[in-house]
Parts: structure tokens; sequence; C-alpha cells
């Protein structure tokens, strides 16, 4: 089949990056409330021209787009995780090119969305195409199941994944998010699971109009100061978290073993963010802080003004932007109640919190049975074996297929190290596109051959809910 596929992806280049374009070019932004028909609309043509059939859910939110490919009577179903919404362009002036105007320089291309997430999830359908047209149909059915709301949140995802745990049950998840490892080229990974994470906004008040400095310092409360306290007290210099109950988790001994094994990242690191990583003494204390350790990040503050002119005024309100990726197993409804039981203390009253967004984490063990089978089909799609990783630094919502559908859960990504997802000039490697409309082909293939050979893998549900 390689020989086959080979051709059909070098003889189909230029049509899949014409289809690549015209997705880059919708401006589905979750966060700003753009009309996603666009968006649905394409894929359910792409879906369609793939051989699958399709179906679109409304949703509180944005619709959830849900299509099947492959055999009646399968040996194996594979599910396929993707979304469609984009994070905002933001700082236009920043951008070398329009966001939402496709822009090819050499292997390279630029536009919001490409590498987050629409160059990866199309590159999946692409794939499923390839194995249409050639007429391959493997004893493998994929569910692909594409959401609007990811960069948001997945607000709607949860509540559907509940209401359709039939319809989405699957032997495996198999997905592309996130970058690939950046040491002498592009070096594919297998991640294994993400960090969870929680956003929350603080909200610290005080009189109820902002008041001269001079006429009222000394009496007037400072809510800007009232949560200046607060990271003070809650965040210790090296980042540890100081608020009791969120101590430092213990690293599982294959975990452990993992980090040891994982490349030095050190100077990738340095080039890429301009100045060296915090406590990089060893390179495996670099891999545990990003994968394994939580982080308390302050992504916003507001309080008053800033800028030409002088302004002796005391703010009445300030406000803040949390989120805190988390530890091991932590749960996110805990580290809610901790912070809240933090901020009971006297002298944070004046504070308030509400929460945004929380994701479990999730973890598969690196030496499931499906790990291999997937670790040809990448080596076969890039040209280079994967690194297994036990997670992603950054966190998707996993752990609906972890934890609520008891599936093993494994993510490949598909774009280069600095796709700059979230940031101006967002752009993905078209060969690395192309090289994973081969990999999912491959895996399907691989997961077929081996579901031959040894029989149907599974994983129970308790069993997945233990793993993550």
């Amino acid at each position: 089949m390689s020989a086959e596929l080979e051709r059909f992806v070098e003889r189909g280049a230029e049509r899949m990056i014409r289809d690549l374009e015209e997705f880059i070019r919708i401006p589905s932004v979750s966060t700003t409330g753009s009309d996603m028909t666009p968006a649905v609309a394409f894929l359910e043509r792409a879906l369609a021209e793939a051989g699958a059939t399709c179906r679109v859910f409304r949703t509180e939110g944005n619709p959830i787009v849900y299509g099947e490919w492959g055999a009646d009577e399968p040996a194996l179903e594979v599910l396929v995780y993707g979304h469609y919404d984009v994070f905002p362009a933001d700082d236009v002036e920043a951008w070398a090119t329009p966001p939402f105007e496709p822009t090819v320089v050499g292997d390279r291309i630029f536009g919001r969305g490409a590498g987050d997430n629409k160059g990866q999830i199309l590159a999946q359908i692409q794939g499923l195409r390839a194995l249409h047209e050639l007429g391959l149909r493997p004893p493998v059915r994929v569910k692909l199941l594409i959401e609007g709301e990811e960069e948001m949140g997945s607000r709607s995802l949860p509540p559907f994944v509940d209401e359709h745990l039939d319809l989405l049950r699957a032997d495996l998840c198999f997905y592309s998010d996130g970058p690939m490892y950046d040491l002498d080229g592009d070096q594919p990974v297998l991640l294994h699971g993400v960090r969870g994470a929680v956003v929350f906004e603080l909200r610290a008040t005080g009189a109820r109009r902002a008041l001269h400095s001079g006429n009222f310092g000394g009496v007037a409360p400072t809510p800007a100061l009232d949560l200046c306290r607060f990271f003070a007290e809650a965040v210790a210099p090296d980042g540890t978290l100081r608020i009791p109950g969120l101590g430092p988790a213990e690293l599982a001994e294959d975990v452990s073993q993992a980090l040891e094994a994982l490349p030095d990242i050190r100077e990738m690191l340095e080039a890429e963010m301009g100045t060296p990583p915090v406590d990089g003494d060893s390179a495996k204390a670099v891999h545990e802080r990003l994968l394994c350790r939580h982080f308390f990040n302050l992504a916003g503050f507001s309080a008053g003004k800033t800028g030409e002119g002088i302004r002796p005024a005391i703010p009445h309100e300030a406000t803040a932007m949390v989120d805190i990726r988390l530890a091991g197993d932590q749960d996110p409804d805990e580290v809610m109640e901790a912070i809240s039981r933090f901020l009971e203390r006297p002298e944070f009253e004046r504070i308030s919190i509400r929460q945004l967004v929380r994701h479990p984490p999730s973890r598969t063990p690196l030496d499931h049975p499906f790990a291999e089978a997937l670790r040809r089909a990448v080596e076969q799609g890039f040209g280079r074996a994967p690194l297994p990783v036990p997670g992603l630094a950054a966190t998707t919502p996993e752990h609906v297929f972890t934890r609520t559908l008891g599936m093993p859960t494994v993510n490949a990504p598909y774009a280069p190290h600095d796709e700059s997802n979230h940031a101006p000039n967002e752009s993905t490697k078209l060969s690395l596109y192309l090289g994973g409309v081969r990999t999912i082909a491959y895996a399907i293939q691989e997961l077929a051959r081996d579901a031959r050979d040894g029989g149907r893998m599974t994983v129970t549900s308790g069993e997945a809910k233990e793993a993550s």
C-alpha cells in the first residue's frame, strides 16, 4: 500500500493544499461569536468527498460535526477528534500577512488555524479520502468528532459526549493537536496525555468609584494591591503553589523513566523564547516542569490607567485572568475549592472568584498495546520514528475520551514546533500537513493488521479511568 499511497499524495498535493487554503480563509473564531456555518459546510463537503457519512449536531454553543467512515462490521473502531474553531487574530498589525488570507512561502503556509487545528484535522480527513479513492477498505471504522468551541474551553463537548455514549464508543481515540519537537529537524512525538487546567477570573473591589490618592490614600481600600498580595501569597518565586492542598504530585515510575529518555530541549526552548528556561539545571527538570508539574499563570491584569500623563488615582476595582495547568491527577473542582478556601482569609475578603474553564488531566500508559501500531504509522508517515512522551504540556478536552468514554487516547501532532498558534503569523509546514495525510492512512492499516494478528485489542472503562 505504501507505494500507492505515496503516489496518491504526490499527485494530489496541489489539490489538498488548495483545500487547506479554503479552510483557512473561513474566520471561524469561536470566542467572538463568528458565523460557523461556512466552516461546518466545508467539513460536510470534505467528509463526503472522503467517502464518509456526516451528521451535524446542534448544541447550546457551536455545532458539532460527526462523521463515520469504513467497514460496516469492523474489527476495530477508532475515534478521531479535532476542532474547526480558531483563536482570534488579535494584533492584526503584528501579522506579516493577513491572518485569514493563506500565504505560502516555501514549505510554509501562514494563516490563523493553519496549525491549530484546521491543518491537522483536515490532514486526517484527507488521509481517509486517500484510502477511499484508492479502494482500500481495511476492517476498521473511523468516527470523526469535530467541535467548534475548543478555543473557548469546549463547553458543549462534555454534555454532547454524555448524551451520545453509544454513538461515540470506540477502541481508541487517535488525534492530532499541538506541535512536534524541534531537535535536528521536525521530530514526531506520540503524546500519551495532557495536563489538566482551570481558568478563572479574580475580581477585587474597593470604593464605589476611583478616588484621588492624596485625598483618600491610606483610608481607601486598594483592589490592585489586594490582588498583588494574593499572588505573592499564592505562588512562591520558584513557581511552587503555596495554597494548601495543591502541592507537587509524585511522578509515576514509567513517566519518570520516559522523562529521563527524552532529549535535551533547553537550547530549543531558549532559541524560541529568547531567554533560558527557568530551573534549567537538567534536561529532565525542564521536561518535568513542562509536562508534569502545575503552573500558575497570570494571563492578564487590569486596574486603573497607564500611559502618558500622571494619574494619582486609586482604582476602585481590579481584575485578573488566571490559568493553572494541573499536576498529576489533580481534580479541577478540588483545585477551585482549595483556592476558594484560601480566599476566605480576612486580607482577601474583597476578592471574588469566577471559574471559566475546567479540564481534568488525562493519561494513557506509554506501553499500551495500541502504541506500537501508531509508532509504526507515524514513522512511515514522516520517515522518522516518534518519541514517546508522557503528555502534552498544554491542555485539550482529552478527558472526555479517557474518562467519560473509557478509551485509550494518543495524540500525534502534525504541526511544527514553531507553529505560533495563538500568536501572530501562525503557520504550518506543507510537508508536515501531507505527512499527516500519510500517517492517518498508515495508522488505519497498521491498527487493522494488529487487530487481525492479535484479535480485538480493547481496554475496559475501568482500566482507562485508572490510567487517566
